[in-house]
């Protein structure tokens, strides 16, 4: 979708459905770092600004349905440093998150007493995909500072037209949704256990998100809220597109972009762990990679998505009880976990703020050690009843797994 150059320092494109539906989120991501820096401010300071210059649309806004960007001049890029480059006196990021107020652009944040940097964005600048390569991106500009930064214009490819195999496909959908999901008002694994984990799922043929995803199956039908729809499981699941695009917009050159999908999925209930899991494995491992004509169907299927949310008919269906699942991977394909002599990332943690009743479940393995954060609305679910979950799609995984 084209950008347009409404005056001389202001481009504006229309949002497509996917960023028009991801206005309400806003991702959460937190690396703790070793570094020797003498001016750490100064150059975190810096690198921010690089990443401003390297991927503009880190500074780009929302005005309706119009995604909009400024090249600043200084006056304005100063502004933008001191209102979105912030120094925490918080004492961890846990403490930060908790006090945060909601942001209008991207916002960097620097906690010394915990030497931990924050990242907040738009879920309608980038994905969660895109967030490890920002951070990638962003330490490697740290390490490798760059000297002259001269700001100019960004711009957008094309992209697809809607088309009638989508309307049925989201129509067809739709008309399942909601399916289960657990009651609602609207941690690490022990040492070893992640790579017990890796191996027993290679030597079953599944991959370990087609695993969690199955044990989360599991569980909301054992914690099912069954005052509503029980016998199909549906849900919009999330692909990483990155891997199908040309070079360079696959690589961190382009992290501060929405490079993925949901697509529909649903399946009937009950269904074994097992039979769950090799559905699941089959579904994220061919949906693209093994139907390359779907690829052409993500812009359609996403605004047709969004048409659908905004209809009469919708709005009239139960709200989806279910959490989102999202598989990140190995964080160490995006993220390494050392840059030069200077910065070693210890930790990495990625969220979401979750404003709407839908949750969102992050998987992802890093250090050699599995993670799994689950994000969600505290007036619409108990922190207890999350901790049940988490601790039931664990035990699952032990006793399936034989872990």
């Amino acid at each position: 979708m084209g950008w347009s150059n409404t005056s001389y320092n202001r481009w504006e494109r229309p949002l497509d459905g996917l960023e028009g539906y991801f206005v309400h989120y806003v991702l959460y991501s937190k690396l703790t770092i070793e570094t020797d820096l003498t001016d750490a401010e100064s150059a975190l300071k810096h690198a921010w600004t690089q990443l401003r210059y390297e991927q503009p649309q880190i500074a780009a806004t929302v005005e309706g349905m119009k995604l909009v960007y400024e090249v600043p001049d200084e006056t304005s890029l100063q502004e933008w440093v001191t209102s979105t480059f912030i120094v925490s006196s918080a004492s961890d990021a846990e403490e930060l998150y908790r006090k945060a107020t909601p942001i209008k652009q991207a916002t960097l944040y620097y906690i010394p007493k915990s030497s931990e940097l924050v990242f907040r964005a738009h879920h309608y600048l980038i994905d969660g995909t895109g967030v490890l390569l920002f951070w990638h991106r962003y330490l490697s500009a740290l390490t490798a500072p760059a000297q002259d930064i001269k700001f100019e214009i960004l711009g957008y490819p094309e992209q697809a037209e809607k088309d009638e195999k989508v309307r049925t496909l989201v129509a067809d959908w739709f008309d399942s949704f909601p399916g289960i999901g657990p009651v609602s008002k609207v941690g690490n694994a022990p040492s070893g256990q992640c790579q017990h984990t890796e191996l027993a799922c290679k030597d079953k043929g599944v991959t370990v998100t087609a695993a969690i995803h199955a044990a989360y199956i599991q569980m909301v039908v054992k914690h099912g809220d069954f005052n509503f729809k029980s016998s199909q499981y549906v849900t919009a699941n999330q692909f990483n597109l990155r891997p199908y695009l040309p070079g360079p917009y696959c690589t961190s050159t382009y992290a501060v972009s929405v490079y993925y999908t949901p697509f529909a999925f649903r399946m009937d209930l009950p269904s074994s762990f097992w039979d769950t899991a090799y559905l699941l494995d089959n579904y994220y491992k061919n949906t693209f990679k093994g139907n390359p004509d779907n690829l052409g169907l993500k812009e359609p299927f996403t605004r047709s998505m969004l048409d659908a949310v905004q209809t009469p008919e919708f709005a009239e269906k139960p709200i989806s009880r279910d959490a989102l699942v999202s598989s990140l991977g190995i964080v160490e394909r995006h993220l390494q976990r050392t840059y030069g002599d200077a910065f070693t990332v210890k930790d990495v943690k990625i969220g979401v703020d979750v404003v709407l009743g839908m949750s969102m479940f992050f998987v992802y393995t890093f250090r050699d050690s599995l993670r799994l954060v689950y994000s969600f609305n505290d007036g619409y679910e108990s922190p207890s009843d999350i901790q049940t979950y988490l601790d039931e799609i664990q035990r699952i995984l032990v006793e399936e797994l034989a872990v």
